[in-house]
């Protein structure tokens, strides 16, 4: 009821606002703007399964009523997986679409996946402003029909396409900030690929396959999971920070030491 009561007397002052497009290297200047934001990362590549139609869910939110101050925008591009060089702003895309919400220039929560609809975008996006570290809802909310539980194989295959795309992600951050060593970071994450062809053609096909809600919710746990599995390797293993920017000697290693994946 608590909720219902702050939803109504927030509409009384919300507004409705266009999505504005940006470029990469426009990024910084637009959040510099607003205090609060919401910018979708997507691409027009239909190569890109959970792209399509992500704009669609976007650009609903941003019509409809919302909190006062509250902006949106889309940054794309195409190719999917030529992720361009945002880590000034946002360190962590382990996939696309992704919404992320700032506050004052910085990421409060991403909020992953392909919108389902506006409005529950924009639900997400009021839950992740009012409490951060709360659960979103779309997160506990009862699924209208269960997903099939993924097998340990499918877990398995699901991992490695989300450990591509963190290596893709990695290697085109290391490769704009260093661009002599760009050629370098992109033949490591190839043979990489190319020595996990046939997993990765699995990941594909799951993800063709498994594209309803529940699907999408039962994924979050493994990108998670993935998440600290990269992280203890990158921390642990390698002796990477991930409290500062990377250094090419970082990138190097990371890049050279992909073999010692768990």
């Amino acid at each position: 009821m608590r909720f219902l009561i702050v939803a109504i007397l927030a509409t009384a002052n919300a507004v409705a606002a266009p999505v504005t497009e940006l470029k990469p290297a426009e990024l910084g200047a637009f959040l510099a703007r607003h205090e609060y934001a919401v910018v979708q990362l997507t691409s027009p590549d239909a190569s890109c399964k959970y792209c399509v139609g992500a704009d669609k869910g976007f650009n609903e939110a941003a019509g409809l009523p919302h909190k006062p101050g509250l902006a949106f925008a889309r940054v794309q591009w195409s190719p999917w997986n030529k992720f361009p060089d945002l880590s000034k702003h946002i360190t962590e895309v382990y996939g696309l679409p992704s919404q992320f919400v700032f506050h004052k220039g910085k990421v409060l929560k991403n909020v992953i996946g392909r919108p389902e609809s506006g409005a529950a975008l924009l639900a997400n996006v009021d839950a992740v402003i009012a409490d951060p570290s709360a659960p979103l809802p779309w997160m506990v909310a009862k699924p209208e029909a269960p997903a099939k539980p993924y097998s340990d194989s499918e877990q398995g295959v699901a991992r490695l396409g989300i450990r591509r795309d963190f290596l893709m992600a990695v290697s085109a951050a290391c490769g704009s900030k260093y661009p002599e060593h760009a050629q370098q970071y992109k033949d490591a994450v190839q043979a990489w690929r190319v020595a996990n062809e046939s997993g990765l053609k699995q990941a594909d096909l799951l993800m063709i396959t498994r594209t309803s809600r529940a699907d999408a919710s039962a994924m979050g746990p493994l990108v998670e999971a993935e998440k600290k599995t990269l992280q203890a390797w990158q921390t642990d293993k390698l002796g990477i920070s991930q409290q500062k920017a990377p250094t090419m000697a970082d990138c190097d290693k990371l890049t050279g030491s992909l073999a010692t994946l768990p």
